[in-house]
């Protein structure tokens, strides 16, 4: 009976401990989630005081006000944690000013918003070009990048005999001299064939 009593109680400690255990790292993880979602009062004063030196450098003309920091709160931003919004009180664009997480430099993405704004201007060319050349394409994912090239993929339903290297090349022609795209990864796929070329 004694035995049995025994390790009944080391059985009902066990799980008692287990459970608070459960608990215990339950509220933790809880409490470490929800901070991760409050920004940091320390780290926006400090992007906020960067920023404004940085557009004192930068635009010494510019006319802005500083309308609030974005905090990546679910990782949606590859370049920073905190970002100062700035509103070109000019022209009545907003654009980030923050310090690049990867270079630790300050920068802006007025560049990546024009590349931006340019790459949905010519994107329907680009498909009545592809269009009017090789027939309705599969898809077309044409992605702006500033620290690579831009990458233009094209998915076309041809076959390989209607495809040719001159073809090709007359469309990144096109792209250079017509639609004046800088710089570009350009990818055409057509069946289990590619070409592809960056300019």
């Amino acid at each position: 009976m004694n035995k049995w009593l025994k390790w009944w109680s080391i059985f009902i400690f066990s799980i008692g401990g287990i459970v608070i255990l459960l608990i215990f790292g339950t509220v933790l993880l809880f409490f470490n989630f929800k901070g991760s979602l409050t920004p940091d009062e320390k780290e926006e004063a400090k992007v906020l005081s960067q920023a404004e030196q940085y557009l004192q450098e930068k635009y010494p003309t510019m006319e802005y006000e500083i309308s609030g920091v974005e905090y990546d709160k679910g990782s949606e931003y590859d370049k920073f944690d905190y970002a100062a919004v700035i509103l070109n009180t000019e022209t009545q664009n907003t654009f980030m000013v923050y310090e690049n997480r990867h270079t630790r430099q300050m920068e802006d993405d007025i560049a990546f918003q024009e590349l931006t704004k340019f790459i949905e201007q010519v994107k329907p060319k680009v498909y009545s070009y592809i269009t009017e050349t090789f027939g309705e394409p599969q898809s077309i994912a044409f992605t702006p990048s500033i620290d690579t090239p831009s990458s233009l993929n094209i998915k076309l339903n041809n076959k390989k005999e209607e495809i040719n290297e001159e073809m090709f090349e007359s469309f990144i022609d096109y792209l250079q001299h017509e639609l004046k795209v800088e710089h570009a990864n350009v990818t055409i796929m057509y069946g289990n064939e590619h070409w592809n070329k960056e300019f």
